[in-house]
């Protein structure tokens, strides 16, 4: 039994969420040191703002999770484990304890990396929090799936907004991050403007130009990379039907323009807070302009080559090629504009989404 829900609830979850951890492995395991984890912990434990920012996102984690495990028991084919409601809350719970701890392994690492640290610098009060408050998430996991199970399998039914009453083309994307990848866009969030504040915090200091920033655009554009792949995913299976009708440029254009700009708004707010006084308005639209063109270069890069390995080799290349051209002081308009290629190449067909 144990084996049936580790690979209906466990491995279904880490294949959806794919891209979500492939982004974290590579900028916490690959770009980081165990020393700046350290730090990190630390300082974490030591701030009261950042420990209990850290249980925000756990408790984000833990809900995104619930509600991923809630959809797949809406689900048709997962109807059969609606007779788990035929077992005592005690009985779910040790069944479902194997599933909780490996969904939640990444909260559960970084948990004991934090004990680790909050022993040797004395924390125990916040330790006592931070494991009651995993044995809370635990305990009202089960809990709400334990009424889940109880309650008759759903209806389908369509349900229209009260608000939205139709919901245009253009945003159908941003619904489906928020529908189905709700820890990856999460994630990209995070990390992207975690590390657009470091380039902006040490730019401020002193001793950087304006190439620094640029690089740092760049660092946060290819963040955004698992995004601009699931885009391109998304056109082309769930929206294949759309292929055979003909749209106009200026259209498609406007179509992929405002999902961009909407995924990007966090960045976008960022720049102008950090960069925006009169002196640097001319500084600022360019960085602006270089930060969509960026994200939608590497759209139009994995739109082109729409198989997923080479579109990764491809990233790997041009990254290092745009990393030289800041580098070497081409101006932030030029760049934009070898940017801005790939993307009108990808969508200049209008047989295409």
């Amino acid at each position: 039994m144990n084996k049936l829900f580790f690979k209906t609830f466990v491995v279904t979850f880490y294949r959806a969420f794919l891209g979500f951890f492939i982004l974290l492995i590579l900028v916490f395991g690959v770009f980081m040191e165990m020393k700046q984890h350290l730090l990190i912990a630390e300082r974490l434990l030591q701030n009261s703002t950042g420990f209990h920012a850290i249980l925000l996102i756990f408790l984000g984690y833990a809900f995104a999770q619930k509600r991923f495990q809630f959809r797949l028991l809406n689900h048709k084919h997962f109807r059969m484990f609606h007779q788990l409601g035929f077992f005592t809350w005690s009985q779910l719970g040790r069944n479902f304890l194997p599933v909780w701890l490996a969904n939640h392994s990444l909260i559960l690492a970084y948990s004991i990396l934090l004990t680790y640290v909050g022993i040797g610098i004395r924390s125990g009060g916040k330790l006592l929090i931070l494991w009651l408050f995993l044995i809370g998430l635990f305990l009202a996991d089960i809990t709400l799936l334990y009424f889940k199970l109880k309650k008759p399998f759903p209806e389908s039914t369509r349900v229209r907004s009260a608000i939205f009453k139709k919901l245009k083309f253009e945003f159908w994307f941003l619904m489906h991050l928020r529908e189905n990848r709700t820890l990856l866009i999460l994630a990209v969030k995070i990390i992207s403007i975690f590390l657009l504040n470091g380039f902006f915090y040490f730019y401020s200091g002193g001793g950087y130009d304006l190439r620094w920033l640029e690089f740092g655009l760049l660092c946060a554009a290819y963040c955004h990379f698992p995004i601009w792949m699931e885009k391109a995913a998304f056109e082309a299976e769930q929206l294949s039907y759309f292929h055979n009708m003909p749209i106009s440029f200026s259209r498609k254009l406007w179509q992929h323009s405002v999902p961009i700009l909407g995924i990007l708004f966090p960045e976008i707010a960022l720049i102008i807070y950090r960069f925006g006084s009169f002196e640097n308005l001319p500084d600022l639209f360019f960085l602006l302009i270089l930060l969509i063109s960026l994200n939608m270069g590497i759209y139009g890069l994995v739109k082109w080559r729409n198989v997923q390995e080479k579109a990764l080799k491809l990233g790997y290349l041009v990254f290092f090629f745009l990393f030289l051209l800041v580098i070497f002081g081409l101006p932030p308009l030029a760049i934009s504009a070898l940017c801005l290629i790939p993307f009108l190449v990808s969508v200049r067909s209008r047989y295409s989404v």
